[in-house]
């Protein structure tokens, strides 16, 4: 084992913080029969899944544990705005009668009439009267975007999800991890970080081995240094560092920081090193590829041209009512007046935004399906969105969300489509491969 420098002890010690006592597994009841959720490990983290397998999902801001616990998800649709910034006043939110309310876009998930709380799971009682499922005081929701088991789609590309302060995210279970470490999502799955003094990628040595000698520009690798005190349980170890140190170590095997200021590239470029990854990640097939641009690298069909999303967020303009909290309105049958000001009428949309079409022999893959939509997306701006009667087209999605590309991208790297629009909540953003700004999971 590579000795550890007094300077690599200084660092990993700052980063993991002095008190890296391993944390505490809620006691949740998981292990009984008659919870109404159990445990998924997947590479969107450790989240909780109904019996059936269909993602469970809180919102930031509900917590009925709370002395100021209000509900933010209710039946009552943002139908009125307070638009101060235009000068109007009090308004009714455009496309008011077919913006959908917060419950049904995020159904509660309700318990039975003879259900009672077991473990970190209770229930509390809605507005309208019924019985809805908690965890560690946060109510269940599902997902409008979710169709089958496996599907977690609720928390992203936009609309309420992300995981942000004030959003819905999926409901994650707290892992019995040590203090200082922390779930990162990306591209190739699910990978270790540390929490703390900033969060920086965990390496191991490439194969299994134990000895590694390799460095980045003579810089070498610091071993991550666990504390005396420290104890760890699970899949988490402590191991012989050298030099009378102790490092942690995750599946038997040990962790290590990159020299400050590496770039992933300078790491893969050695050989010699590879992240520490907990759950693979889903692949993507072969008509999705990626590239790097300056928004980070983005998926893009098989030409190398950059592909989007359409995202809408009804009723998040200026003066939004505190009772309210913002919808997305980029499904079918919301309002398509959201999507008129970004492009014109349908024609115009359809012929700026080309859907990724999808053979007949094509299969989904990891988080890429295969939709079924209307093109053009709609055909009176006081309709709806992908309207039911009209013809469709099977077209490539990301996260059950149809992908385009814009028509003004010639070459592979053009991002010309990225945050067009922007009225009213409304626009199209290009689809970003994880990486160091994908969702975290720090408990």
């Amino acid at each position: 084992m590579q000795p550890v420098s007094a300077r690599g002890i200084a660092l990993a010690t700052a980063l993991l913080a002095a008190s890296l006592a391993p944390a505490t597994a809620a006691r949740d009841g998981l292990e009984h029969n008659n919870v109404p959720a159990r445990l998924e490990m997947s590479f969107d983290g450790p989240t909780l899944v109904t019996p059936a397998g269909m993602a469970l999902y809180v919102h930031s801001n509900e917590n009925s544990r709370s002395e100021k616990f209000v509900w933010q998800c209710t039946r009552n649709p943002p139908a009125t705005l307070d638009d101060n910034v235009s000068g109007l006043g009090v308004r009714p939110q455009i496309g008011f009668r077919l913006v959908k309310s917060c419950v049904q876009k995020f159904p509660p998930y309700l318990a039975d009439a003879n259900a009672g709380p077991v473990g970190d799971f209770s229930i509390v009682r809605r507005p309208e009267g019924t019985r809805q499922w908690a965890y560690q005081g946060f109510p269940l929701y599902m997902s409008l975007k979710d169709r089958r088991p496996g599907d977690r789609n609720g928390a992203f590309g936009g609309g309420l999800g992300g995981g942000r302060a004030g959003a819905f995210r999926l409901a994650w279970k707290a892992m019995d991890m040590p203090i200082g470490f922390k779930f990162m999502r990306r591209e190739e799955g699910l990978v270790l970080a540390t929490g703390a003094a900033g969060e920086r990628l965990l390496y191991t040595p490439r194969g299994g081995n134990r000895v590694q000698l390799v460095a980045v520009g003579g810089e070498p690798f610091q071993a991550v240094v666990a504390p005396a005190i420290a104890r760890v349980s699970g899949e988490w170890s402590i191991v012989d560092a050298g030099a009378g140190q102790k490092q942690y170590a995750y599946r038997g095997r040990p962790l290590y920081l990159a020299p400050a200021g590496t770039s992933e590239q300078a790491v893969d470029d050695t050989g010699g090193w590879e992240l520490v990854v907990v759950q693979k990640g889903p692949g993507r097939p072969d008509a999705i590829g990626k590239r790097l641009t300056l928004l980070g690298e983005v998926y893009t069909n098989r030409a190398g041209l950059t592909l989007y999303n359409y995202v809408c967020n009804a009723g998040s303009g200026a003066g939004l009512p505190a009772r309210f909290i913002p919808v997305s309105c980029d499904d079918a049958g919301d309002p398509a007046i959201f999507l008129a000001p970004v492009c014109g009428d349908g024609k115009e949309c359809a012929r700026r935004w080309h859907p990724y079409f999808a053979p007949a022999n094509a299969k989904p893959e990891g988080e890429f399906s295969i939709v079924d939509i209307t093109y053009p997306m709609f055909t009176d701006a006081k309709g709806p969105l992908y309207p039911a009667d009209a013809p469709r087209v099977r077209v490539w999605a990301y996260r059950s969300k149809p992908l385009f590309t814009y028509y003004e991208d010639e070459k592979p790297g053009d991002m010309w489509g990225n945050n067009v629009g922007g009225l009213w909540g409304s626009s199209f953003t290009a689809v970003e491969v994880p990486g160091r700004s994908a969702v975290s999971f720090e408990f």
